[in-house]
């Protein structure tokens, strides 16, 4: 069992992580505990997510938010290399706001993840469902994600080439009706391409892209990935890795986001130092253009060092 301020990482990130990437951890107040046999892995929280300010010791708990639940991985005896995760996550929060507007958010997320690897092979796949109320409305939401690779090892670098794709409902735009728009928690800082170059989140989203890695040195690893977005829903719109609503939908039949190519280098120095750098360039939609104000092309690089002790 463990009290008080502490992190957490379940899974590839797509629900609950620390948050790798942006500047500040995230961080939560509270209870949780972790019970460990031979086949199974189970942890159960209890928080208050963390405030992050400007100054120094700032960082009180957000009385606004509740985040409990149970995450469990499973060894899969039956297929060799094959995992399970099974979870249940809930939050609460205050004025939560979304597209449809801003109401005390109660919302359940349950789902399953399936991963691992063989010969060459591996896989990620992930389906969740989420229910609860928004003010006097139910909510009804979901996603899926998927990323398969398979790595030449006998081939000179040892290229890794595979695909991720994705899909997360959003909101069909009815007051009346339940919140159909995807909440994806307290996701992880690099969620599409390389580096932090996550510019939009995971949220009433179509994603598709490959990608590819060469391993240049036991150290040196070089990823190349290129993303495609859509809209799910038309009548929902475009929200960052916070679920912060970045460009209304209503109005804009438009369904393409957009396209973001990135390349990322990463150098392990050693087991406690590694340097990495990124570059990424987004162009712009229909969706996008066609939005007041019209949206432009990103470019954006990026060097990193982190130090772990």
């Amino acid at each position: 069992m463990r009290l008080g301020r502490q992190e957490f990482e379940f899974g590839s990130g797509r629900l609950v992580d620390v948050r790798e990437g942006p500047n500040v951890h995230q961080a939560f107040d509270g209870a949780s505990l972790e019970w460990k046999t031979p086949s199974w892995i189970i942890d159960g929280l209890a928080t208050k997510p963390v405030l992050n300010g400007t100054d120094i010791l700032d960082a009180p708990p957000n009385h606004g938010s509740t985040f409990w639940g149970v995450y469990a991985v499973h060894p899969l005896t039956e297929i060799k290399g094959g995992n399970i995760d099974l979870y249940y996550l809930g939050l609460a929060r205050k004025n939560a706001s979304f597209e449809k507007g801003s109401q005390n958010e109660l919302r359940h997320t349950a789902g399953g993840r399936f991963w691992g690897g063989r010969n060459g092979w591996n896989y990620n796949s992930e389906a969740m469902f989420q229910w609860g109320t928004f003010g006097a409305n139910d909510i009804r939401a979901w996603a899926t994600a998927h990323d398969t690779a398979y790595t030449f090892r006998s081939i000179r670098l040892q290229p890794q080439i595979g695909v991720d794709a994705g899909v997360a409902s959003g909101d069909h735009g009815d007051s009346k009706s339940a919140l159909g728009t995807f909440n994806p928690l307290f996701p992880t800082g690099i969620y599409f391409g390389q580096g932090t170059l996550s510019l939009n989140g995971a949220t009433n989203l179509i994603e598709v892209g490959p990608h590819i890695s060469l391993r240049l040195t036991k150290s040196l690893t070089v990823i190349a990935d290129d993303h495609t977005f859509w809209r799910t829903s038309l009548q929902d719109g475009l929200y960052g890795l916070g679920i912060n609503l970045l460009v209304a939908g209503r109005g804009n039949s438009a369904r393409y986001i957009g396209n973001q190519p990135t390349v990322g280098v990463y150098w392990n120095a050693n087991r406690h130092l590694a340097v990495s750098t990124a570059y990424g360039h987004f162009f712009v939609g229909s969706f996008l253009t066609q939005a007041s104000p019209a949206g432009k092309d990103v470019d954006y690089a990026g060097v990193w060092t982190t130090y772990k002790f």
